[in-house]
């Protein structure tokens, strides 16, 4: 395949890979996806920084448990533990038997709406590839 050939099937990998993006993330917005508003009762929260030794970067990230109906449960998309002390009576989300802080947490763990998140990122991928694509086709024709 020459390069320009190749450059425009590149191009036309990254519109098809924002077109199912667009129409992922629609089909995303429009499910109504199911969960039932339950007490739960804060167990333990904390924070926890991890650091990335190659990089030096500081990841942190949230562990909340709590108690729902006698069972112990990690509570999914917590953005931050101070808002969970130890006791606290809380709303959570239950959905597909887990708990989660907020029902936009319900709503990104769907299977939707990971395919939605692989197309963006495929989207950002492709048009590095088709950029690149075009400059290397260009340095040839040159």
């Amino acid at each position: 395949m020459d390069a320009k050939k190749k450059s425009l099937f590149m191009w036309l990998i990254f519109i098809v890979c924002v077109i199912a993006t667009i129409t992922l993330r629609y089909i995303s917005d429009q499910n109504q996806v199911q969960y039932e508003e339950v007490p739960a009762t804060v167990l333990s929260s904390q924070t926890k920084k991890t650091k990335n030794l190659s990089t030096g970067s500081t990841y942190t990230s949230y562990e909340v448990f709590v108690e729902y109906e006698g069972e112990e449960y990690e509570l999914k998309n917590v953005h931050s533990a101070y808002e969970y002390p130890t006791g606290k009576k809380i709303t959570a989300y239950l959905s597909h038997d887990s708990l989660y802080a907020n029902p936009e947490g319900v709503q990104s763990s769907t299977p939707i709406f990971y395919a939605y998140f692989a197309f963006l990122v495929g989207s950002f991928v492709m048009l590095g590839v088709a950029i690149n694509a075009t400059v290397q086709a260009k340095v040839k024709k040159s």
